[in-house]
């Protein structure tokens, strides 16, 4: 029962807004098939695809994600970070400049180097051996 509600937990998170995009306007739409939450702030778009693909390519559903933010706010795409579930865009709107792209976060590639897992008791206690990836 608790794995239930664990579960259940992380799967209502997987639709909520990242970081500087929690109370921003939304909107969904859809081109190409796809389909997509649209979350604007600050001249930016969080881009969230809500349909299931087969192996999804990031140029493909970049440029679907355009045509729909074009479509909902009259916008043009200057640039897209992220990955086909979701990516950010930022909008030029009536000739103005897009914001500049979000600077790159720091990523940890870790290895686990010993430890244990108790499924019964649902504890554990892992090592790792972590760097800059």
């Amino acid at each position: 029962m608790r794995a239930l509600i664990v579960f259940l937990v992380f799967l209502t998170a997987c639709n909520m807004a990242g970081p500087g995009f929690r109370g921003a306007t939304s909107a969904r739409a859809e081109a190409g098939g796809s389909q997509f939450l649209l979350r604007y702030a600050d001249g930016m778009v969080e881009v969230t695809r809500t349909s299931r693909e087969f192996l999804p390519r990031f140029p493909v559903i970049a440029e679907r994600a355009a045509e729909a933010i074009l479509a909902q706010t009259g916008c043009e795409s200057r640039w897209f970070v992220g990955d086909p579930a979701m990516m950010i865009a930022g909008l030029s709107c009536n000739g103005s400049r897009a914001p500049a792209k979000p600077r790159k976060r720091r990523s940890y590639v870790c290895d686990v180097t010993g430890g244990y897992l108790s499924r019964k008791r649902g504890v554990g206690e892992l090592q790792m051996d972590c760097r800059r990836g």
